[in-house]
């Protein structure tokens, strides 16, 4: 048998340790038992969890912590002919859970609206994704064409400066030569 410290229960039933120990006392005062050790410190049970567990559940369920109290005892007695004036909270289901399929219901409505969003964003970002690929495509394309086109224009004015360079050389050699020969 698994045993449970306050601060166990605390957690599992997310209430502070001192509201544990508040409904424990409470339901020790109207006879319910929980285990102690040596030194008179509860420790609790899968069953006691299973009763604090039911406390809560009444008291959520709109009843006042003494009447949940009074219930979890009745419950945990067993004694069901005067359980039957608090079983309303418990038992009748179907107008309970009316509001609760009709959320349910209102929440798939606005999942699928949300569904239905996302595929219409998610179909526009692939077409503005697809729109800049092509312009990026066309741009380096064109920048390649420039820049092709700048390398043909440097290779021609180098080859004409180199041109004009190899004239001038032999021009001058053959311009001296020619005149050193006439004088």
């Amino acid at each position: 048998m698994k045993v449970y410290n306050p601060g166990d229960i605390a957690d599992l039933l997310k209430l502070k340790v001192s509201t544990i120990r508040k409904y424990s006392i409470m339901l020790e005062e109207l006879g319910y038992t929980f285990e102690k050790n040596n030194r008179n410190q509860r420790y609790y049970t899968d069953a006691d969890i299973i009763t604090l567990r039911k406390l809560v559940t009444f008291k959520d369920n709109g009843m006042t912590l003494g009447e949940s109290a009074e219930a979890v005892i009745l419950w945990h007695n067993g004694n069901e002919s005067e359980q039957e004036g608090i079983t309303p909270y418990q038992t009748d289901t179907h107008n309970d859970t009316k509001p609760h399929n009709d959320d349910i219901m209102e929440l798939k409505s606005m999942i699928h609206k949300q569904n239905e969003l996302i595929e219409g964003l998610t179909k526009r970002l692939d077409e503005q994704q697809e729109y800049i690929d092509q312009r990026l495509e066309e741009r380096d394309k064109a920048l390649m064409q420039s820049i092709n086109e700048s390398l043909e224009t440097r290779k021609q004015i180098a080859a004409e400066n180199n041109k004009e360079n190899n004239k001038g050389f032999f021009h001058k050699l053959f311009k001296r030569g020619s005149k050193g020969s006439s004088s």
